[in-house]
């Protein structure tokens, strides 16, 4: 439980760095970078029984914030959405979203990303089922991060959501 609310502060957090990154007003006394955003895709994408299709969304946020990296991808003109949380995450390298890792790295994919409430519309990595997954981050700098991804995930029913063949690509907006 701990790591789904984790996750959902983070979630909240990006919806808000997204909405200050992309305001037409800016005010001196900001607490964000110029925030641009990120590509994410996966060639294959379901939930529980559903139709295995693409994803894509061109206006992901990858948001930093001290050493906790957040992405969050809604599904072009869907109210699908994908958020990976990742604690710790320093440089290249493979970090692991399994439920048992000892970060407390995690995924959330909403099948609704406006309906919070109904948990069957909620996928996590964490929790009672074992999701799982896994991130490789390929290229990282100050401003960019590029990368590939796969989700396994839950809902409280025990049904699975998946990714796979996920990749991401853009530019970071730290939160300070």
């Amino acid at each position: 439980m701990k790591t789904f609310n984790k996750l959902k502060a983070i979630l909240l957090i990006v919806l808000i760095v997204a909405v200050s990154a992309t305001s037409c007003k800016k005010d001196k006394d900001t607490k964000t970078s110029n925030g641009q955003f990120a590509t994410v895709t996966a060639k294959r994408f379901a939930f529980g029984s559903g139709a295995v299709a693409e994803f894509k969304s061109t206006a992901a946020v990858v948001a930093k914030a001290g050493p906790i990296f957040t992405m969050t991808a809604v599904r072009d003109g869907l109210k699908e959405s994908i958020t990976i949380a990742l604690y710790g995450a320093t440089g290249t390298g493979t970090y692991s979203l399994n439920k048992d890792n000892s970060t407390g790295n995690g995924a959330v994919m909403y099948k609704d990303f406006q309906n919070t409430t109904n948990k069957k519309l909620i996928y996590t990595t964490g929790e009672k089922n074992s999701g799982g997954g896994q991130v490789k981050i390929t290229k990282l700098t100050d401003t960019e991060i590029e990368g590939t991804f796969f989700i396994v995930a839950h809902n409280e029913d025990g049904e699975e959501a998946f990714v796979e063949q996920g990749e991401f690509s853009g530019k970071i907006t730290t939160v300070k």
